[in-house]
């Protein structure tokens, strides 16, 4: 006979011993077992009945969560000229629309004036804002004289756009580069650093992302490259864009003084586990955005929108969001 290959833990052949304990120990036995089951039960309905008879709710389970897939998006209406989704982790493009066509990119081009401040410079080095750095447009609150470090200058550039602390951290490092003026120098960093990354199309002219004149812009390129930086800085140094994060914030300078900062992302608390965003609005660039959020699992996602209007570029991006949610597998 061939031997059963899933042998079961009784064989059904096996011979069951009968018992043989005398009927009286066997009455014992029986009367020992119900009398603990009668004893259980009333140790029971009394703790019930001294809580009330009330049993707390059971705990909440959560759902296991399922690894989210997003797929391409289609008929996805927008007011941008161009925008461009990237699917970090799947390393792919899930919308475009122009998103090789160069465009001015206004405050956007605080982000590589950030990065490359990061890359240069200690963020606990001090600097010293000059009166330069405050005639730009602009008011953030600064007053020529006072003292921030790197990491407090580079929170306002990003969180609010200034313009003031954007200057001053271009001179202060661009001095520590050469024999040249140290702003010039400073942007040059930022173009060869834009080629070092292979994002051929962005060019600056200045570190703000300013009009330079009513018909050159102060940095230009497409939103795919937009999106790379914005992935670079999020994979290589995410804590450049943490504060980004925050509706506002408080930074104070070496005398302890302090400034208060508004995001001028004004869905970052619509946006679901937000990454990081930065802004930007000229007359020539028009409404630009760029956020990076998490969709779930470590799955970042990087939607930028350029040459929208205003408000517009808000409602872009949000229809973007909520497009990649709604691709979810």
């Amino acid at each position: 006979m061939t031997p059963d290959p899933y042998p079961r833990i009784i064989d059904t052949h096996d011979v069951v011993e009968k018992n043989h304990f005398p009927l009286f120990i066997q009455f014992v036995f029986l009367m020992l077992i119900l009398g603990g089951i009668f004893g259980v039960m009333f140790i029971t309905n009394d703790e019930e009945k001294l809580a009330g008879q009330q049993l707390p709710p059971a705990p909440q389970v959560s759902a296991v969560v399922v690894d989210s897939v997003p797929q391409k998006l289609a008929n996805v209406r927008l007011t941008a000229t161009s925008a461009y989704v990237w699917d970090v982790k799947g390393q792919r493009a899930l919308f475009s629309k122009n998103s090789d066509t160069e465009l001015p990119l206004a405050s956007i081009t605080k982000l590589m004036t950030a990065l490359l401040a990061y890359e240069l410079i200690e963020q606990d080095s001090t600097a010293t804002i000059s009166i330069n750095a405050i005639r730009q447009e602009g008011s953030s609150g600064l007053t020529a004289g006072e003292q921030l470090n790197i990491e407090n200058l580079t929170e306002l550039s990003l969180i609010s756009s200034s313009n003031d602390a954007a200057y001053e951290l271009a001179a202060s490092i661009g001095n520590t580069l050469g024999d040249r003026d140290g702003v010039s120098q400073f942007v040059t960093g930022m173009n060869i650093r834009a080629d070092e990354l292979g994002l051929t199309s962005l060019e600056f002219k200045n570190m703000t992302g300013l009009d330079v004149s009513a018909t050159q812009a102060g940095g230009v390129g497409n939103a795919k490259d937009v999106s790379f930086l914005m992935e670079y800085i999020l994979v290589h140094y995410p804590t450049i864009l943490t504060p980004t994060q925050k509706v506002s914030t408080r930074v104070y300078n070496t005398s302890g003084q302090f400034h208060d900062a508004e995001n001028t992302n004004e869905i970052v608390g619509k946006i679901p586990n937000l990454l990081g965003s930065k802004t930007g609005f000229t007359d020539l660039a028009g409404g630009n955005l760029t956020i990076a959020f998490d969709l779930g699992l470590n799955r970042p996602i990087i939607v930028t929108v350029l040459g929208s209007t205003r408000e517009e570029r808000f409602n872009d991006v949000l229809t973007l969001v909520a497009a990649v949610q709604n691709s979810v597998e």
